[in-house]
Order: structure tokens, then sequence, then C-alpha cells
């Protein structure tokens, strides 16, 4: 799983949770990637979570991952114009 930060602000105490474990580092740089393996041990979402700079907490949940499957997934993190953060996921 990867999680790419397209916004213009790092992504400060990341955390993603899925079916059986969690993952997160502390800081993602804008333009810059974090990348981990995972191993879902049942089906259900994925849910990232992020401090914001103006101190408020983005959380918002991705698609859902199933055992023994395999791919990339890549978790694409966006601002709009008005600096609101927004998800999209690429499965491969």
């Amino acid at each position: 799983m990867t999680i790419h930060n397209n916004g213009h602000q790092p992504l400060r105490n990341l955390e993603v949770d899925y079916p059986g474990a969690a993952f997160g580092t502390g800081s993602v740089a804008p333009g810059r990637s974090f990348s981990y393996r995972v191993k879902p041990l049942s089906i259900g979402e994925v849910t990232l979570s992020f401090e914001q700079q103006s101190g408020g907490t983005f959380k918002q949940k991705g698609p859902t991952v199933r055992p023994q499957e395999e791919g990339r997934l890549t978790l694409i993190l966006e601002q709009d114009a008005g600096q609101q953060w927004h998800m999209r996921a690429e499965q491969k």
C-alpha cells in the first residue's frame, strides 16, 4: 500500500487502519510517498487519518481489502482550491 501526498501541506501523524492491523508514519511531505506492505486478516475497509495543519483531523474510509488479495493499492491525498483534503484510491 502506498500513500501519496499530492497536497501543498505535509501529512502529519498519518495512520492507516485495515482489518487486523494498522501502520503509520510521522510525516509525509508534499509530493512524497510512503509505502508499507500489508496483509489483511479479514474483509474490511481501509481507514486513513492524519493531523491537518489547521489542527483538525482528516479521516476517510477507503476501499475494501480481502485476505489473500494481491496487488498494489495507492491512496492519493489531494487538496482543492479551498485547501480541503480529498482521498482517492487506485488499485492495480
